[in-house]
């Protein structure tokens, strides 16, 4: 009976970790699209950024829509853009401000904006990415053997 239930524990030991090393990685980003050619008529699209094991896909977070699709060989360049906001008070400057306001200021930090850039010969993506997963996606491109070049617009 024991060996039974440890060779069942087993074989689910196995067959998890099996399955759940072929999921790919997803991350939530907006994708800069033009809807009309020739305008100016910029809009961010709600997207899921997914790493798969030849491949990077940019489907919509809606749907099943892939809006892109890279393979990892055709990549020419892969840019991710730091902008730190333009006015930012330090900390005791927040605090006293808060004191004197009587409003919570100290709260309402502005936070760095990451943009990705994702360009072949023929096609590009330009992805806002939320600040809690940038580096996940700098390192997701380093382990697919995809350079990724870090530009700082703030200096």
């Amino acid at each position: 009976m024991k060996r039974t239930i440890v060779l069942t524990l087993i074989l689910q030991f196995i067959t998890a970790s099996a399955l759940g090393q072929g999921a790919p990685n997803r991350y939530e980003v907006e994708l800069l699209t033009n809807p009309n050619a020739g305008r100016k008529d910029t809009r961010e699209v709600n997207a899921v950024l997914i790493f798969e094991k030849d491949v990077i896909k940019i489907q919509s977070r809606r749907s099943k829509e892939i809006f892109k699709e890279f393979g990892y060989s055709d990549i020419r360049s892969a840019e991710h853009y730091t902008r730190k906001p333009a006015f930012q008070m330090s900390k005791g400057t927040l605090i006293a401000l808060s004191v004197i306001s009587g409003m919570p200021l100290f709260l309402m930090r502005q936070k760095d904006k990451h943009w990705l850039m994702v360009a072949t010969d023929d096609d590009y993506a330009v992805l806002k990415i939320e600040n809690d997963n940038y580096r996940l996606i700098r390192m997701e491109f380093i382990v697919k053997k995809v350079g990724v070049v870090d530009i700082d617009e703030s200096k």
